[in-house]
């Protein structure tokens, strides 16, 4: 079992922040962690898994808050829907937690690719519109 692909930093994703786009390198690393334990044999898959998971858990979580931080200071008027998307997908990651740790690797391969096409695309579309409001209304804005 294996993620289907390979999820990298691309400077295409920088949201003009250098501590965003740190915590998104970040965020990429752990899934990629997470990816490289689907090439280990299922009974160290499973023992590894949960810890791996739980430290993408917490970091998305503060990662969010830091983001949701910034939104707020600067008025973004989408904040709400915004926070609402990052909700979920903590929410998701939390109820996917008991199931993964079973050892299930097709389930751990399936996840992963949906870990990492989401981060791509939450970076690539939703947090570009919130880091564009803040380049138009507030130039000078600098975390």
């Amino acid at each position: 079992m294996e993620c289907s692909l390979n999820f990298k930093w691309k400077d295409s994703l920088s949201v003009g922040y250098n501590t965003i786009d740190l915590h998104h390198k970040k965020l990429l690393s752990l899934i990629n962690d997470f990816a490289d334990l689907l090439s280990l044999p299922q009974a160290k898959y499973k023992v590894h898994v949960g810890r791996v998971l739980m430290s993408l858990c917490d970091y998305t979580v503060y990662h969010f808050s830091e983001e949701e931080k910034i939104m707020r200071r600067y008025k973004y008027p989408q904040f709400e829907e915004h926070a609402q998307i990052h909700a979920a997908f903590v929410q998701r990651i939390k109820d996917s937690l008991v199931p993964l740790a079973s050892g299930n690797m097709e389930a751990g391969a399936e996840f992963c690719n949906f870990l990492g096409e989401w981060l791509l695309h939450h970076i690539a579309v939703t947090d570009q519109k919130w880091a564009e409001f803040i380049q138009k209304n507030h130039p000078d804005a600098k975390f």
